[in-house]
């Protein structure tokens, strides 16, 4: 595959249990993925996004879209997200290493 390393991140702490001390056996077809192409690595790291580093992407999600799946894109940030892009600037990060 040619992968010598691999870094997931989510914003989930369930996610990241699951990746971490369910996945082979799990039911989620992502997290066996995940699993899967972490034995095909030779380094791996999973890492938690807490909320508040996520704000951006979260208050993104939620703006309604045309139709489902389609592509919105943003010629400038959209108003309501303006102070979290400021926040995101200015404030800390709040990334947490879950496992190397």
């Amino acid at each position: 595959m040619g992968v010598e390393q691999l870094q997931v991140q989510t914003d989930c702490k369930q996610t990241s249990n699951l990746v971490l001390f369910d996945s082979e056996s799990s039911f989620i077809l992502l997290v066996r993925a995940i699993h899967s192409l972490r034995n095909l690595v030779w380094y791996t790291d999973l890492f938690w996004i807490h909320w508040e580093c996520n704000m951006v992407v979260d208050a993104l999600s939620k703006i309604i879209t045309p139709q489902p799946y389609s592509l919105l894109l943003h010629e400038y940030a959209p108003s309501t997200i303006q102070s979290l892009l400021e926040r995101d600037a200015y404030g800390h990060l709040y990334r947490r290493h879950v496992q190397s």
